[in-house]
């Protein structure tokens, strides 16, 4: 399967959010405050990521969490933002990590205070605090 650039995946998905629109105004089933949440997170999702330097302080964006750790509004340390992300194709393409980018080394402490280390999608997170 050939990579999907950030620009194509972009255009999928304005076009995916569009015609989801379209079609459940048109039979009805869409509540607009549904589609303009939906509408607000994936441009979120897709807007672009700032270059996280070692010793960031990062948090997730505002409903794009998708794993157990971090928690909602914990705070995490950048260890490392990948150049070449590592792409998992082992998960079944029903899964939401098929093909996620994990690009992005965070730090943080797990329920026990203690420090672990996990890879992540960098487009989910956001800048809380510049390393000084």
């Amino acid at each position: 399967m050939p990579d999907v650039s950030e620009a194509d995946l972009k255009k999928f998905v304005e076009k995916l959010v569009r015609e989801s629109s379209e079609s459940n105004m048109e039979s009805g089933t869409a509540k607009s405050s549904d589609i303009s949440i939906l509408k607000q997170k994936v441009s979120s999702f897709l807007e672009e990521s700032p270059k996280f330097e070692p010793g960031d302080v990062v948090r997730w964006k505002k409903g794009l969490k998708n794993k157990k750790y971090p928690k909602e509004g914990q705070l995490c340390i950048v260890i490392k933002e990948m150049e070449k992300p590592i792409i998992q194709d082992s998960r079944d393409s029903g899964s939401p990590y098929y093909r996620e980018p994990l690009d992005l080394i965070l730090a943080l402490l797990d329920d026990d205070s203690d420090l672990v280390i996990f890879h992540y999608d960098k487009r989910r997170f956001e800048l809380f605090e510049k390393r000084t």
